[in-house]
C-alpha cells in the first residue's frame, strides 16, 4: 500500500509557523526552527509542535519549573492528544542557554556533560534500586516521581549529538512493572552544547505481564525489592529489539537521524 504524505498539525502558542515534512519511502522527515529528524512511518501518524515558553523559575509546582523548549509529540488517531505523555511519545529540544536560573535543568545538563565527557560505566546505572533515586541516570523534562528502572543504557555519538539511550520506568513508589509501564529514552546534547534533545516513546514490553499474577508474592517484594528489579533489568537487557513495540532499532535510527542547521 503506498504511503500517504504526513499531515502536520502545528500548535503554537503565537501562531503558525511553516513545517517541512517529507515522506521518503516508510519515514516521514519533519524540519523546524533549525531542528529536524526523520522517523519510521509505523511509529505515528501525525506530530504537533508546541513551543513551550518556560516557567517562572521560582514556581512551586510537582516537578518544579519547567525551562522553555520546543516539542515534537508523535500521536495517532484523532483529536490530538492533550499532553505528550498521552502520546505515542515526543521528541523535546532545550537550548541550553535557557536552562539559566532552572536549577533541576542546569544540574541534569551538568551530570550529562560530565558523563559524556568521562564515559563511566554504564553497568553500574542498571542495578535494583533499593530506594527510589538511589541510582539514577539524567533525563529531562523533570518528572514528580522517582526512576525505577534503567535498563539497555549505551551511549551514542551521532556526530551532530551525544548522549545516553536507556529503557526506564518512574513511579511514586517501587511496584512490580507491567508491559506498559516501560518507555525508551534518548537524553543527549548537541555538538555545539547549544541544544538539549530528550526522546520519550512509550513501549509495549511483551516479555512483561498485563497484570500483576494473583500469586505475585508482594510480601517478598516490599521486604527486598532489588532481586525483582534485578531480574527485570536482566530481562530487558537480554530482550531482542523486536520483543519491544515499537522495534527498539526504529527508535535508535530516529535518534541517529537528529540534526541541526540554520
Amino acid at each position: 500500500m503506498k504511503l500517504k504524505l504526513l499531515v502536520l498539525i502545528v500548535i503554537l502558542t503565537l501562531g503558525v509557523s511553516p513545517v517541512l515534512a517529507q515522506d521518503e519511502g516508510g519515514t516521514h522527515t519533519v524540519a523546524f526552527d533549525g531542528v529536524s529528524f526523520t522517523y519510521d512511518t509505523s511509529l505515528a501518524a501525525n506530530v504537533n509542535i508546541v513551543p513551550f515558553g518556560g516557567d517562572p523559575v521560582d514556581l512551586e509546582a510537582p516537578g518544579g519549573p519547567q525551562a522553555p523548549y520546543t516539542e515534537y509529540v508523535l500521536y495517532n488517531g484523532q483529536p490530538a492528544p492533550e499532553g505528550s505523555w498521552d502520546a505515542v511519545g515526543s521528541v523535546r529540544v532545550y537550548r541550553t542557554a535557557d536552562f539559566a536560573g532552572y536549577s533541576e535543568h542546569e544540574e541534569r545538563f551538568g551530570e550529562l556533560q560530565s558523563m559524556l565527557d568521562r564515559l563511566p560505566c554504564l553497568a553500574g546505572r542498571m542495578v535494583g534500586p533499593g530506594n527510589l533515586n538511589e541510582v539514577t541516570l539524567p533525563l529531562l523534562p523533570v518528572l514528580p516521581a522517582g526512576q525505577i528502572v534503567r535498563a539497555r543504557a549505551e551511549y551514542v555519538d551521532t556526530g551532530s549529538l551525544s548522549g545516553i539511550r536507556f529503557l526506564t520506568a518512574y513511579g511514586q513508589d517501587m511496584s512490580p512493572m507491567l508491559h506498559d509501564s516501560i518507555f525508551y529514552t534518548f537524553q543527549g546534547i548537541s555538538a555545539d552544547g547549544a541544544y538539549y534533545v530528550s526522546i520519550i516513546v512509550w513501549l509495549d514490553s511483551s516479555m512483561l505481564p498485563a497484570e500483576v499474577g494473583a500469586d505475585f508474592d508482594w510480601d517478598a517484594f516490599y521486604a527486598e525489592p532489588a532481586p525483582y528489579f534485578t531480574d527485570l533489568i536482566a530481562t530487558l537487557n537480554a530482550a531482542a529489539p523486536d520483543a519491544f513495540t515499537p522495534s527498539l532499532a526504529t527508535l535508535d535510527a530516529m535518534v541517529q537521524s537528529v540534526s541541526f542547521g540554520e
